[in-house]
């Protein structure tokens, strides 16, 4: 019976992929708004997050995950750099897109607005896009100006 060795296989990282890294997290923290949206939203601490960009540790696979998730963009992208980060994965909030379509139609039983049902799903696409940009509602200041217009 042979007894076997486990060795590490652990390549380190050559410092142009640790700065490559730096770079994609740059671009995926701007995509949600911030570092402080993106932690809310990937469901970690900014001083986390302030390390991974900075390249002093690594986030695991799963926090990997939701990174990518929170900004839209690929996982092997984020990762690795293959690929195309504008090739972004859609990932839709459905209770946030609830919460817009009744707070839009809302506003537009109040205003007794009636649209073409396209022109109100483009309205709402805009509502919910805005939001899921954000990381937050839009107040019903917005909804209501862009009721407005959309009734122009």
């Amino acid at each position: 019976m042979t007894r076997q060795h486990s060795v590490e296989s652990s390549t380190p990282l050559k410092e142009e992929q640790i700065d490559a890294f730096r770079s994609r997290m740059v671009i995926a923290i701007k995509a949600v708004g911030g570092a402080t949206n993106m932690a809310r939203k990937a469901g970690v601490s900014t001083s986390v997050l302030r390390k991974w960009r900075a390249g002093q540790s690594e986030p695991t696979l799963s926090s990997l995950v939701r990174l990518a998730r929170a900004a839209g963009l690929s996982v092997a992208w984020l990762a690795t750099g293959e690929g195309d980060p504008e090739a972004r994965q859609r990932h839709i909030d459905l209770e946030a897109l609830e919460e817009v379509i009744v707070r839009t139609r809302r506003i537009f039983d109040q205003k007794e607005l009636f649209l073409k049902p396209e022109a109100e799903a483009r309205l709402i696409r805009l509502a919910y896009e805005f939001y899921m940009r954000q990381g937050q509602p839009m107040d019903d200041a917005i909804l209501n100006d862009i009721a407005e217009l959309a009734a122009l």
